[in-house]
């Protein structure tokens, strides 16, 4: 994920029978301490000591581990600043960690394993299902009563698929990605398409219009299935092929219609070199996690992403960018908008203070805290974890100040958006899916392949 807030595109396999080798190798990049002095922590491990409030009154000490960096920093700090400030009985310390799957998943299972865990965790690999299923992970269900009685209602529907394991609430996001389709006004004026496409026939044509060269180098293109990261995962909520799963509760993308019709889709992209766009992605940064992606660069005409693209990472990397794009709802196949539900998740490990740490990570996600979270949200580029959040006044004014982000919400609320359905596998299903985009792309694979391809992988024992 880069600063701004947004997946990544590319996942890792988890392969725990190498954790050991890869834990020698993990640092800390940097923590922050907020609240009452000298009650930091070093390094990765939990602070012991507790700060009192009164004479009578002990502080419950809670450790943050996220992988963020940069700037959303800054937000966090403002999260963890006000939240001490209002609960004097719990005293959140924030760390961050590599992002890279394998080396923070390796720390995560480390520090459970040594019984000193973090109290929350904020996950964006795909391995929230692995970890339920092990019983690495505290079960919330436990909390959702009294006060927390409502707050699975609270959520958006999509939110509380993406954190359920087995009938079990096991991940809270405290923002969740929604996807919609950027275009660049000028590039589509200066290649004459006057109308946004309606259909996904003539998105394809006229994304085809916008392909220019210079020798065997790219100048500017239309759109690409694969840049970023983003392959076959980030479009099956437009072909109804999220959750292709059988009656025996195995993956089944090879029997799914709208998994075959979009596999076939993607291979329709094999006319364009996949070798000149990963050049020209790698010229301009992308591969090395910054924010100056192809289509903010103004190379593209469309490209598929979140809130955050026109937030940050435009006003950072292309702000002459500013005011000449829009967003609109991908041209699926199926009846509506829709959105593939994905986030930032906080669990809680086993092992740590689990009643505090759900309070936490609740007041987080903006429950009973709408006012707030409304006030922090736009400037990170996030949907929130519930639709009061975006009533707020922060967040309204957010979104009229910037006509593009309308394209955004009505997607979180969609019949036709999904969740991914967790389960020990899906981080071999999101790498097998990135395999066979790439293959079919390059000509490696055909339809059928890849999707069998994806069957096979996904269905392995991890």
């Amino acid at each position: 994920m880069n600063d701004s807030g947004g997946m990544h595109g590319a996942w890792n396999r988890r392969i725990r029978s190498k954790f050991a080798v890869v834990l020698a190798g993990v640092t800390l990049l940097g923590v922050i301490s907020v609240g009452a002095a000298n009650a930091g922590i070093a390094g990765a491990t939990r602070s012991k000591s507790s700060s009192v409030v009164t004479k009578h009154q002990s502080v419950v000490d809670i450790t943050w581990w996220t992988m963020w960096s940069g700037a959303t920093l800054t937000l966090l700090n403002k999260m963890v600043t006000e939240f001490n400030a209002t609960h004097p009985g719990i005293h959140v310390t924030e760390t961050n960690i590599p992002s890279d799957s394998t080396t923070s998943t390796a720390k995560l299972l480390s520090s459970i394993a040594a019984g000193d865990p973090p109290d929350v965790f904020t996950e964006w690999w795909p391995e929230i299902g692995s970890f339920a299923a092990d019983g690495d992970l505290v079960n919330m269900n436990q909390f959702l009563t009294g006060a927390y009685a409502g707050f699975e209602a609270w959520e958006y529907p999509i939110a509380v698929q993406a954190g359920t394991y087995n009938g079990g609430l096991y991940a809270v996001p405290m923002s969740l990605n929604s996807w919609a389709l950027y275009y660049n006004k000028s590039l589509l004026t200066e290649f004459g398409i006057k109308h946004l496409p309606k259909s996904l026939a003539q998105f394809d044509a006229d994304q085809a219009k916008m392909w220019t060269y210079s020798g065997k180098k790219i100048v500017t293109m239309g759109f690409y299935p694969d840049t970023d990261g983003n392959g076959f995962q980030f479009y099956t909520t437009f072909f109804g092929a999220t959750n292709c799963i059988n009656a025996a509760g195995k993956y089944d993308f090879a029997s799914c219609p709208g998994a075959i019709k979009e596999m076939k889709w993607i291979a329709s992209y094999d006319k364009y070199s996949y070798a000149q766009v990963m050049a020209l992605q790698t010229a301009l940064g992308e591969v090395a996690g910054g924010q100056t992606d192809i289509w903010t660069n103004g190379k593209s005409g469309f490209e598929l992403s979140g809130p955050w693209v026109g937030a940050q990472n435009v006003p950072t990397s292309n702000p002459d960018l500013e005011g000449h794009f829009g967003v609109m709802a991908f041209p699926g196949i199926v009846g509506g908008p829709s959105t593939l539900g994905q986030g930032n998740f906080n669990i809680i490990p086993k092992g740590a203070h689990a009643a505090q740490a759900f309070e936490f990570i609740s007041w987080l996600a903006g429950y009973n805290n709408e006012s707030f979270v409304g006030s922090i949200d736009p400037s990170g580029g996030w949907v929130p974890a519930g639709p009061s959040v975006t009533k707020t006044a922060p967040y309204v004014k957010w979104i009229k100040s910037n006509s593009w982000l309308s394209g955004f919400l009505p997607e979180m609320t969609s019949k036709y958006s999904a969740a991914p359905v967790l389960t020990p596998t899906q981080a071999q299903l999101f790498t097998a899916e990135n395999t066979a985009t790439a293959n079919v792309l390059q000509k490696i694979m055909t339809p059928m392949q890849a999707l069998k391809y994806i069957d096979t992988q996904a269905n392995a024992s991890s």
